[in-house]
């Protein structure tokens, strides 16, 4: 009498281990993809924050040099030149003995400050000390005035010879990070003190 057996540990075949394979591997890809995404949304978010961060320091920077505005040493009116990306003024900067001339602009995505100091005699000649305040600046690529400049009355003072016409700045900061949807604006207003009605 024959006996037949019945086997019950029968091993996995090739096309289950292939399929397991598959299957593990797909789960182990997907894994991977998602923790990548993870980190490149993290990246960008916090290059942003760390740019919309830089702006508002050099928001704040600019905002307490023009609330300091004054007169040159040498006696020149306290607002040198201005346009809508660019202003030279004079600032009393504490540390500082008499009046200081500050530059802010923009140069192509950076906003830069430089300042002179008054010099014996006070001249202004001296050479100027540069320093980049923000990076990825986008008031170029979207047509936003860094400077917007207002009379007593309130009404924008659009001819850029009439700096004695002058009473209060408004300041624009356009941040489009690499990796930002849209960009963010910091603004700012402030009305220039110490500065005689001529």
């Amino acid at each position: 009498m024959l006996r037949h057996k019945n086997n019950t540990k029968r091993a996995m075949s090739l096309i289950e281990v292939l399929v397991t394979l598959a299957v593990v591997s797909l789960i182990v890809v997907s894994a991977s993809n998602s923790v990548l995404a993870l980190y490149k949304t993290n990246n960008t978010g916090t290059r942003a924050l760390t740019q919309i961060s830089s702006a508002r320091s050099a928001l704040t920077t600019l905002m307490t040099d023009l609330r300091s505005v004054a007169y040159g040493n040498d006696g020149s009116y306290p607002i040198v030149s201005m346009s809508t990306s660019s202003l030279t003024f004079f600032s009393n900067i504490p540390n500082s003995i008499g009046a200081t001339r500050f530059q802010y602009q923009i140069n192509g995505t950076t906003l830069s400050r430089s300042q002179v100091s008054a010099g014996t005699p006070p001249t202004y000649s001296g050479t100027p000390v540069s320093e980049s305040l923000a990076t990825y600046m986008n008031n170029s690529a979207n047509s936003i005035s860094l400077f917007r400049y207002y009379d007593r009355d309130g009404i924008e003072v659009t001819d850029m010879n009439r700096v004695k016409d002058v009473a209060s700045i408004l300041v624009s900061i356009d941040v489009l990070a690499p990796g930002m949807t849209t960009p963010f604006i910091l603004t700012a207003t402030t009305t220039l003190r110490n500065l005689k009605a001529i």
